[in-house]
């Protein structure tokens, strides 16, 4: 785990005429990705928009939010930004209380538009490999299993005529699918940008299935108790004015890809900024919306495939005091 901090102590400022009252300073701590699909969460950063509501937020660099339902619910954790998945609607059948409040990111609705997700076989099995009826008993690589990778292609496999279980799912971090790509261990994978861009660019993977599930709800924002149970609900509302502030400058590709915000995307993703330039950008809602229509088949698809024991209510899963609902 990496952890990073983005601090924020606001003090009353010194002028003439009335102080300006300022908030007062918190501290929280999150879990994260190096995903552009949470470009909000680092424009917010980069822009103060959390210092100026007087949030400070501690981040833990993790392999998937998915597994740290079990974090937020003891409250080691207070949010993450990650994946809707098994371990959220389990939690939710159990009564744990960790809730969806926000999206972070859509994938492009029109099918043709690459997606900054789209399914990669190895360069090597180029012209081989052409679609997933050629990949069914490869390997193929997911973050984790239950989260929004496997939606993602279980979206494109049921087009297909398919299903996941056609298909050798082996899972391990994001930053480990191109070298695993490269040395054959895997055949394919699924990777965020910018990392599916990179894994283009050195020529290690090719794109046989551009967007597998068009307009897909991606990434999420989920609070632990330490906010859902907060009575004022006080620290809850300055996270999320924070972050819709930032989502609602990354409403077109333009504004995403502006030269400024490529540079802000680089330095969180930790790459250059010339490769982020080529990457395919996220869908960002400018206030966060969720799609409770996408939030019920990600649920339906987990129930199907065996992974969650029964439907919940969405409310379950969604706190809907903060979340703004679309269709």
């Amino acid at each position: 785990v990496t952890r990073r901090t983005f601090g924020a102590t606001v003090a009353a400022a010194t002028m003439v005429g009335p102080a300006i009252a300022q908030p007062a300073p918190i501290k929280l701590r999150a879990a994260y990705l190096k995903s552009l699909s949470f470009s909000p969460l680092f424009l917010a950063l980069e822009k103060k928009y959390f210092e100026a509501e007087g949030v400070e937020i501690e981040l833990d660099i993790v392999q998937s939010a998915s597994d740290v339902v079990a974090f937020l619910g003891r409250g080691t954790l207070d949010l993450a930004f990650g994946n809707i998945g098994a371990p959220l609607f389990n939690a939710g059948e159990r009564g744990i209380n960790v809730k969806i409040v926000a999206s972070m990111s859509y994938y492009p609705s029109d099918p043709k538009t690459l997606s900054p997700a789209p399914i990669m076989v190895r360069k090597a099995l180029k012209g081989t490999v052409r679609n997933l009826h050629d990949l069914k008993g490869r390997k193929i690589a997911f973050n984790t299993r239950g989260g929004v990778i496997e939606y993602l292609v279980g979206g494109a496999a049921q087009r297909e005529g398919m299903k996941i279980s056609d298909f050798d799912v082996v899972t391990m971090a994001f930053p480990n699918m191109s070298a695993a790509m490269a040395n054959g261990a895997i055949d394919a994978a699924v990777m965020p940008e910018p990392l599916a861009t990179a894994t283009r660019q050195q020529n290690i993977g090719v794109v046989i299935d551009p967007n597998p599930l068009p307009g897909a709800l991606g990434p999420v924002l989920i609070f632990g108790p330490s906010l859902i149970d907060e009575p004022s609900g006080d620290k809850a509302a300055r996270v999320l004015r924070a972050l819709r502030k930032a989502a609602a400058e990354l409403t077109t590709p333009t504004q995403i890809m502006s030269a400024e915000n490529v540079a802000i995307w680089a330095k969180h993703a930790e790459l250059p900024a010339a490769l982020i330039a080529r990457t395919a950008p996220y869908v960002f809602d400018a206030r966060l919306g969720v799609s409770m229509s996408d939030l019920a088949r990600q649920q339906q698809f987990l129930k199907d495939s065996g992974q969650i024991p029964a439907i919940l209510p969405l409310e379950k899963v969604l706190d809907r005091k903060l979340a703004v609902e679309t269709p």
